[in-house]
């Protein structure tokens, strides 16, 4: 009993250490050579993020990959989505979710970054207030082409490591 309570405290504190709470969050993707075999191979397609939050009691959201791409960027481009989650202080947030998002692949050698960015729709039903754990996610199906990500002069992917950055912008 005390070994299974001491698992949920270090899982409890890993997802703390990882969760942010000022609308910008970092994610590393390790093991991004096996992560692409998965896809290319397997039905393990997408991979989530750890959740993160616009505010210590704001929107809860995590980033949906696909390194191998989805619908119309299947196979050429990596695919990059928000999902926005049920949270605890929903009941007092402003719907739909307004703000804008900005996506960035970060250069980790070159800091040739990659940016891109979108304003939610307000009639998107990814944008308003969760009914279920998780909307459907909205984003970019042709977030990055696979042959630049696989580019022998690119450092996108370095130590087998892929940094995703995402931004949400609550001042507009």
């Amino acid at each position: 009993m005390k070994d299974v309570m001491i698992s949920n405290l270090v899982t409890r504190l890993h997802t703390l250490e990882q969760t942010t709470y000022d609308g910008c969050f970092l994610w590393k993707i390790a093991d991004v050579g096996l992560r692409i075999q998965e896809a290319l191979t397997t039905n393990r397609t997408a991979l989530y993020s750890p959740c993160f939050y616009t505010s210590r009691y704001g929107y809860k959201l995590r980033l949906k990959l696909f390194l191998n791409g989805d619908g119309t960027g299947n196979r050429t481009h990596i695919s990059l989505f928000l999902v926005l989650m049920k949270g605890e202080y929903d009941f007092q947030l402003k719907w739909p979710f307004q703000h804008k998002v900005t996506f960035t692949l970060l250069d980790q050698v070159d800091k040739h970054h990659f940016s891109t960015s979108f304003r939610p729709l307000q009639s998107s039903s990814s944008f308003q207030r969760p009914v279920s754990e998780n909307n459907v996610a909205s984003g970019f199906p042709e977030f990055f082409p696979l042959n630049l990500l696989h580019g022998s002069k690119t450092t996108y992917i370095v130590n087998n490591t892929l940094a995703i950055q995402a931004v949400i912008d609550t001042k507009a």
